[in-house]
């Protein structure tokens, strides 16, 4: 009674797996017919820049995004977001770590870093197009020149540039007491809030 049974169950079993199969072949959508493939065609002279990944590296063909500015122009950058270093933030739709930690990995912390350990976070909220940047250690100052610099070469952007973006550099009571609650900017823009190193 039992052999019954299990080649009951077995040809039951092998009969789902052809009807579906069947139904798959039967039904299946098609694939899009791909256009021919054309020539290739080379850059034309500057149209693409340079970027230093690391000292005595370049990399050409950089991938690039467009962000608007605060005056409602467009700029282009370096994707930032599909470069193998940022990480989206989990917790919050359309909200990508560039640089940090993302703090709230306790099982699998490596999960929550992008790229190596900084003094400094990097938050980048695609709805607004904002950065969101804490310095993380003392000092403070010095954070932020290593915050810059990373932020320069990741973006591909002049310093000018960078002053036109929409962001905040802050700093929590927990780091600096003295500085926190205030946008301290990047130290080469107008306005921008004096650092010791």
């Amino acid at each position: 009674m039992n052999k019954k049974l299990l080649v009951w169950i077995v040809g039951i079993l092998l009969g789902a797996v052809v009807v579906g199969v069947v139904w798959y072949l039967a039904f299946a959508p098609e694939a899009a017919p791909q256009a021919p493939l054309q020539p290739a065609t080379l850059p034309i002279s500057g149209s693409i820049n340079p970027v230093s990944t690391s000292p005595g590296t370049f990399s050409l063909g950089v991938q690039t995004m467009t962000l608007t500015a605060l005056d409602g122009s467009s700029m282009v950058v370096n994707d930032f977001i599909g470069n193998g270093i940022t990480i989206p933030d989990g917790a919050n739709a359309g909200r990508y770590l560039l640089a940090g930690d993302l703090g709230y990995c306790v099982s699998e912390p490596q999960k929550c870093q992008a790229g190596p350990v900084v003094n400094f976070n990097i938050y980048y909220n695609s709805a607004p197009q904002s950065f969101t940047i804490a310095l993380t250690e003392e000092p403070i100052g010095q954070a932020r020149l290593d915050m810059e610099r990373f932020l320069l070469v990741a973006l591909g952007v002049t310093e000018q540039q960078m002053c036109s973006l929409n962001y905040y550099v802050g700093v929590t009571r927990y780091v600096n007491e003295r500085y926190t609650g205030k946008n301290l900017g990047f130290s080469f823009c107008p306005g921008a809030t004096k650092l010791p190193q």
